[in-house]
């Protein structure tokens, strides 16, 4: 009896513990408060459309690279977001010492949270962006990968400077 209640509870709990693995930080503990929820996160798992574009987070973090390259943004974390699909999804986080509050409607139940750094413009100040504290740059769509949130809407146009990259200077012809 003890081993079928245990049985039980594995059953009803599993899908709880793979949602809570595999999402956002600020979601997980969504999972272990209701952890039925784990339930449709499986399902949705399953039924993920094989034409989806941004299947895993390795995919989701080039895309991010690829969106913000060449400017102040620095991308360097995807996490994945279970959202009700085609539905508001509200968030906030902070934009340069300030709480934002932004909304995303996805096409899909998941979406691919992009946390990164704005930089500062400048190469004097990379080791202050190494330090800077991560925010919510960007959300991408899992389905079809497009943008549904761009932090450069936030930001000030002196935050929208790109940081001026690095080269050896030509040589010289004699």
């Amino acid at each position: 009896m003890v081993t079928l209640a245990a049985a039980a509870m594995v059953v009803f709990l599993f899908p709880a513990f793979v949602a809570f693995r595999y999402t956002a930080a600020s979601q997980r503990m969504d999972f272990v408060r209701r952890p039925w929820r784990g339930w449709a996160f499986a399902v949705a798992a399953v039924g993920v459309p094989g034409s989806s574009q941004l299947k895993t987070s390795g995919m989701a973090l080039r895309k991010a690279d690829w969106v913000f390259k060449g400017t102040s943004v620095d991308p360097r974390e995807v996490q994945l977001l279970y959202v009700p699909a085609a539905t508001p999804y509200t968030f906030s986080h902070r934009v340069d010492g300030r709480l934002v509050t932004s909304t995303v409607t996805p096409t899909y139940k998941f979406v691919w949270q992009v946390e990164g750094v704005v930089g500062t413009g400048s190469d004097a100040d990379a080791d202050a962006d190494a330090d800077a504290d991560e925010t919510v740059v960007g959300m991408l769509d899992y389905r079809n990968g497009h943008l549904l949130y761009d932090i450069r809407d936030d930001l000030l146009p002196s935050q929208l400077i790109p940081r001026p990259t690095s080269s050896a200077s030509p040589s010289s012809a004699p």
